[in-house]
């Protein structure tokens, strides 16, 4: 009887545990944590166009015994620009295999002259800055953002909450093999399954945690372009005014090519209408001729 009442007095405790431990809200990478954004210092945070993605020796030395101390989910976002679209792709390419990366996704459209493509790339943490710094001497890099996620204090709940919930299964095994009464069997059965799809759960969310902290994530917006855009240093007038024209130009250009295009794609009905146009202006012709014929006729002999 001794026995019965300490095993049901220990059950309770574990489905108190339980109830505990559920209550606490689960979080994944994707959403629900509030994560520390901190944007990429030493020379990390948004680097000049100009900078292509590149760091010096000192910023990587930094930036890498920082990666050390933490865990950290890497991302960049890149616009790009080439006057040779099929080369920068197959650059992009090449940079991605050789990095042991891959395409989360990708998709290219556009006609001859004004393609783009859109990439999603994952490449190995250690790959992020050469990777970078590659694409940047591709490809002509209008804009670039990089930032750093620390999630050291996350990863570090989720391994002490998984340990917790793998200890708890061990010992409800335990109360299992010792259990007695039917009732006994089903309530320790029901806390199992609690605790095996907490730890599902669990262990689902450190998988996807260790997959952006491997595998850094790039976005690349490449654009193909007749002239490439001019990127100033500087936010003054003399800066401005520079790329406002460099923009004009190339605005200008590409109206003259859609107008020159659209003229090309209707070109049957501008043949009508230069047709009903010259029909038009020699029948008026022609009667303004017969009209000052019969006012010559209808005058008075002198």
């Amino acid at each position: 009887m001794k026995k019965r009442l300490a095993l049901i007095g220990l059950t309770a405790a574990l489905l108190l545990t339980a109830a505990g431990c559920g209550g606490a809200a689960s979080s994944s990478p994707g959403e629900g944590v509030t994560m520390d954004s901190t944007a990429m210092d030493d020379g990390w945070s948004e680097q000049s166009p100009e900078a292509g993605a590149q760091t010096d020796s000192s910023s990587a030395g930094s930036f890498a015994a920082r990666r050390e101390n933490a865990k950290l989910i890497l991302r960049a976002e890149l616009s790009l620009e080439t006057e040779d679209f099929s080369a920068s792709a197959a650059a992009i390419d090449k940079l991605t295999n050789e990095a042991g990366g891959y395409y989360e996704s990708s998709g290219t459209g556009g006609e001859t002259g004004s393609r783009y493509a859109d990439y999603v790339v994952r490449v190995p943490q250690e790959k992020f800055e050469s990777f970078l710094a590659s694409v940047g001497e591709q490809c002509h890099v209008v804009d670039s953002q990089q930032y750093a996620d620390d999630i050291a204090e996350q990863y570090a709940d989720l391994e002490t909450r998984l340990a917790t919930q793998n200890t708890k299964h061990e010992r409800l095994l335990a109360l299992l093999d010792q259990a007695g009464k039917m009732e006994d069997i089903i309530a320790l059965e029901n806390a199992l399954a609690e605790t095996e799809y907490e730890i599902d759960s669990l262990t689902g969310q450190k998988r996807a945690y260790d997959s952006l902290v491997d595998y850094s994530t790039i976005t690349l917006r490449l654009r193909e372009v007749q002239s490439l855009t001019a990127v100033s240093e500087g936010a003054g007038f003399g800066a401005q005014l520079k790329r406002a024209a460099a923009s004009g130009l190339g605005g200008f250009g590409s109206f003259l090519r859609g107008t020159v295009l659209f003229a090309v794609t209707i070109w049957p009905l501008l043949l009508i209408a230069a047709i009903a146009l010259a029909v038009t202006v020699h029948l008026r012709r022609r009667k303004k001729s017969k009209n000052d014929g019969s006012d010559e006729n209808d005058r008075p002999a002198s």
